[in-house]
């Protein structure tokens, strides 16, 4: 017989295996990416332009927009930074999962 339950058993177990590889393989990309922080550096560099220039004259509403900006970029990071972990969880579990079906 072509179709078995051994062989259906494997086939999910290969399946859920490669599943599992390519979500740790995504969270890891998306930790380890960084693509905001060099975002975020000029955007503190430039920052700390304003407030010195914001000492000076009165454009406290530029200021405080950029600091608006910064916490929203670093929102960002955070969020992304979340997304790449629960990537590598689900991966884990995946990975987990075919070894208990293995087994």
């Amino acid at each position: 017989m072509f179709i078995s339950p051994e062989r259906v058993q494997l086939l999910l177990a290969f399946s859920l295996m490669l599943f599992g590889m390519v979500f740790l393989i995504a969270g890891l990309w998306k930790l380890l990416a960084r693509e905001f922080m060099p975002a975020a550096k000029a955007l503190a560099a430039q920052s700390a332009r304003l407030s010195a220039k914001g000492l000076t004259d009165d454009i406290s509403r530029v200021v405080d927009s950029a600091a608006r900006l910064s916490e929203s970029v670093n929102d960002l990071i955070r969020t992304s930074a979340g997304v790449g972990v629960f990537l590598i969880i689900v991966g884990i579990s995946f990975i987990a999962g075919s070894y208990f079906i293995v087994q």
